[in-house]
């Protein structure tokens, strides 16, 4: 019990570390909270370090979610739900202690975790977040269709009940925190990628 209660503690703090605004400022001398959405995120990082700053950002979220996952895998002395461990790094990441309890919108840290232990539903996920980005330009409705269809897909392809609530948790914790990009989706001003279909060349 009680190596199960610190790997527990220890996943809510590493999820908590804010990659985002640690590369952010050490590498490029820039605050993610000081440039267009103010979110420490990836798709944040994309927009204020550019190609490579968002792409390190992104690993590093998702391996902190994905790594934790594969150590209570590892590990017989670890003996609750490897994804109980994944959801503690997920919430840290959205709700961290060293940030007044705000944070990113855990996509990517959701992908790592879904990564080391469902690897194929994730893929199919992200497969879905890339198709739905092409044709509607908006990484938000990417995002929550990206949860949404490992779900979907959980449900009807998996008899693993754990990991069907796991990723219900999920997408509400996404879509909670994506319920301002909601807002502007149905008002139609929502911002888009300058890639995919019909984007301007």
């Amino acid at each position: 019990m009680l190596l199960n209660l610190l790997l527990l503690i220890v996943a809510y703090l590493l999820g908590s570390v804010p990659f985002g605004l640690l590369i952010g400022r050490v590498f490029y001398q820039t605050d993610l909270r000081d440039y267009g959405s103010g979110n420490i995120g990836t798709t944040n990082a994309f927009r204020a370090l550019g190609r490579t700053g968002g792409l390190f950002v992104f690993v590093c979220d998702m391996l902190k979610a994905g790594l934790i996952v594969l150590i209570a895998q590892s590990f017989t002395a670890f003996t609750w739900h490897p994804l109980v461990y994944g959801i503690a790094v997920i919430l840290g990441h959205s709700f961290s202690i060293f940030l007044k309890f705000k944070g990113g919108k855990a996509v990517a840290s959701s992908f790592g975790m879904g990564l080391f232990y469902a690897p194929l539903i994730s893929l199919l996920g992200i497969g879905a977040f890339f198709l739905v980005l092409y044709f509607s330009r908006m990484v938000s409705l990417a995002s929550i269709s990206g949860v949404l269809t490992a779900l979907v897909l959980s449900l009807l392809f998996t008899s693993d009940h754990f990991l069907q609530l796991i990723l219900v948790i999920v997408c509400l914790i996404v879509i909670l925190r994506h319920r301002t990009n909601i807002e502007r989706i149905l008002n139609g001003s929502e911002s888009k990628v300058p890639f995919g279909f019909r984007a301007k060349k």
